[in-house]
């Protein structure tokens, strides 16, 4: 193209020429539509949950604590459905067992089975005082086959073993009269395919399960009540937090709201309650509790009150002291974003517009403090729990026969010396879960509210 000069572009960097005369008038011509927009990099819309979702992943501290609790939530709710044993059933042949340890009779049945047996039934294995097997009618139904008999006389202290390729399908062996992997003497038991009108049906065993984390000093499965008391000691702690939530938020928004003498005057209540030895007024209360709730549990014919006396005493006091004394925290928090909530325009104009002040402070105050709300609860949940087994050490909590980690501890710190395990389980287990939930708590506050980021 004529007439057209050379600009030369000097770059003080790699001091290179550039021609602009290689380039063509096309080349500097508007771009299209399709080529603008093919430029574009669209960013899908992140919602705050999201957000604050995306921001608790990039926290590697508070995912492992969340993945720790997930699993103790596995362990506790799940765990017992493939667990054989339960938190309350006593063994009297599997008394005082370390971890993975089996008693005698355990091995003995080990050994039967090995040796090809289809089942068996060992009163010396069965839960409680009275384990014989009762006489009377009863039939057994195994590889699609029916064996019915009638016992003439109660057994106990024996065996009963079914063995469908033996010439006597059923046979009962004394646990005395076994040795070397077998029974010196053996009573056949004459069986038929058509079970009496009133004939029970036996279950047999075809395996022994292992006593994971030994037994205590009943014959309790050690792993089985660490699971219930998990649990126990878990849901304690989601009620008596749910109750510092609901009774804290409520007391803070109002206080808040209402500012001048209607704030002084709660805010000052609270100055009293934290006056207050709270560890003091926990003993008290659980003493001093104890008695009327036990009259009113008994007295009560309300289906409520039957209810929470199924959970007895000492649980329902610890939720009582909850109420009148852990939400204080909670108001205080509240209040003071509320206190910041309040003057904005849409508090303002919801006023304006003639809304109450109980729907300004559900529809638009408390919605706005959810965040503190989610880290103030998720933090009450291990201070919770933490208080339920201090108390169930002292022996003021969860009631025998229910379990919790505390109560757990409680009756392994006498044999501590010669049984170190038994207080070894729940004792890690509720380390556990107070330290992952304060992990979960410190991630959820740096995520939800980025301004109190340590």
């Amino acid at each position: 193209m004529e007439g057209k000069k050379v600009f030369q572009v000097f770059h003080t960097n790699t001091d290179q020429i550039l021609d602009l005369n290689q380039f063509s008038d096309e080349d500097f011509s508007s771009a299209s539509a399709d080529e603008k927009k093919s430029m574009v990099q669209m960013h899908k819309s992140v919602s705050y949950w999201q957000d604050a979702w995306r921001r608790f992943r990039g926290n590697p501290v508070s995912m492992g604590g969340l993945i720790v609790f997930l699993i103790i939530l596995l362990f506790s709710f799940v765990g017992p459905l493939f667990v054989e044993y339960s938190y309350e059933d006593q063994y009297r042949s599997a008394q005082k067992l370390a971890p993975m340890q089996y008693s005698e009779m355990e091995q003995n049945v080990m050994t039967l089975l090995a040796s090809g047996v289809d089942g068996v039934y060992a009163t010396s294995l069965k839960s409680g005082s009275l384990t014989a097997i009762k006489k009377g009618s009863w039939y057994i139904t195994s590889g699609g086959k029916t064996y019915a008999f009638t016992l003439e006389k109660t057994v106990e202290k024996a065996t009963l073993v079914l063995d469908a390729d033996a010439d006597v399908p059923v046979y009962i062996g004394k646990d005395k009269d076994f040795e070397n992997g077998a029974f010196t003497e053996i009573t056949p038991v004459e069986t038929t395919d058509t079970p009496a009108g009133d004939a029970q049906e036996l279950e047999l065993s075809t395996k022994v399960f292992p006593h994971v984390f030994g037994t205590d000093s009943q014959g309790r499965d050690l792993m089985a009540r660490c699971m219930y008391g998990s649990r126990v000691s878990i849901i304690i702690g989601v009620v008596a937090a749910l109750i510092v939530l609901i009774i804290g938020a409520l007391y803070g928004a109002i206080s808040g709201f209402a500012g001048g003498r209607v704030d002084f005057v709660m805010m000052r209540i609270v100055d009293l309650i934290y006056s207050i030895p709270d560890v003091l007024i926990v003993l008290l209360l659980q003493v001093v509790l104890k008695a009327p709730l036990q009259n009113w549990f008994d007295t009560s014919k309300f289906p409520l009150v039957k209810a929470l006396s199924t959970l007895g005493v000492g649980i329902v006091s610890i939720f009582i002291t909850f109420a009148l004394l852990y939400w204080v925290g909670m108001a205080r928090i509240i209040r003071g974003q509320v206190l910041q909530l309040k003057e904005q325009e849409y508090v303002t104009a919801a006023t304006v517009l003639g809304a109450s002040s109980s729907r300004i402070i559900r529809r638009h105050l408390l919605p706005n403090c959810v965040g503190q709300l989610i880290i103030q609860t998720c933090l009450q949940i291990p201070s919770a729990i933490f208080l339920e087994s201090f108390l169930s050490y002292l022996g003021l909590g969860v009631s025998a026969p229910m379990a919790s980690l505390g109560s757990l501890c409680s009756d392994a710190k006498e044999t501590f010396l010669l049984f170190p395990y038994r207080l070894l389980f729940p004792a890690v287990l509720l380390s556990l879960i107070v330290l992952s939930l304060n992990l979960v708590g410190d991630g959820l506050r740096d995520a939800l509210d980025p301004r109190l980021k340590s």
